[in-house]
């Protein structure tokens, strides 16, 4: 578990670095999809924990962010993925848990 916290910390790193830098929504959403899914095989059986952490740690990047100043290249796009980004985070999170199961079924 810890070592899954540390992966998730590095991916939500990631994605607000991503994120502050967007000129399309794209990026960023895709990042977090990326995330997730990578979070949820890596974890399959608690890959939900993963995903609430990771949208947890988006919405606290965002807004230290903001309290430290820190301007996005565009803040509606910036805004935008923060808000929407629980979406991604836990299709990818069930799909990654999915992958992995049906992967390795026996």
């Amino acid at each position: 578990m810890i070592r899954n916290t540390i992966f998730t910390l590095i991916a939500t790193i990631i994605i607000i670095v991503v994120n502050l830098n967007a000129d399309v929504v794209h990026w960023p959403l895709f990042v977090i999809l990326l995330s997730a899914l990578l979070l949820g095989y890596l974890q399959p059986q608690k890959g939900w924990i993963s995903a609430i952490q990771l949208t947890a740690g988006i919405f606290a990047g965002f807004f230290i962010a903001q309290l430290l100043g820190v301007s996005a290249k565009f803040p509606n796009i910036n805004q935008f993925s923060t808000y929407i980004s629980p979406l991604p985070c836990l299709f990818g999170g069930f799909m990654g848990s999915f992958f992995n199961k049906t992967i390795h079924q026996k």
